[in-house]
């Protein structure tokens, strides 16, 4: 019932909380988010969001993170956003000590922008 994609995405972004807190149900989280986030492609704060809902479910995150940088054909006008799903790979990845040359890799790229 909302009409701005700015009310829409904050919608569904209440909904990706409410189900990144339930058990079972990352996975719809990051279905929400995502949606958010093709919405405004440019929000840094949707990813930051997103980043924060599914802290706790790292790979929901990093699979959620790909897509939406796999996903984003503008980067030039969602720098800010780019740069914030980087940030959130790289807190992903340092979370991992296996994954420390992919944490390491991220914050190469993340210098360069």
């Amino acid at each position: 019932s909302t009409t701005t994609d700015e009310a829409k995405a904050d919608a569904l972004c209440d909904a990706a909380d409410a189900c990144a807190l339930a058990f079972g149900r990352s996975e719809a989280a990051a279905s929400y988010y995502l949606r958010a986030m093709r919405l405004l492609p440019g929000s840094a704060p949707l990813v930051e969001r997103a980043c924060k809902g599914l802290q706790h479910r790292p790979r929901t995150l990093e699979s959620l993170l790909w897509r939406k940088l796999g996903g984003d054909a503008q980067h030039a006008s969602s720098r800010e956003a780019t740069v914030a799903a980087l940030h959130g790979l790289s807190a992903v990845y340092a979370q991992r000590p296996r994954h420390a040359v992919r944490a390491r890799a991220v914050e190469n790229v993340l210098r360069l922008l």
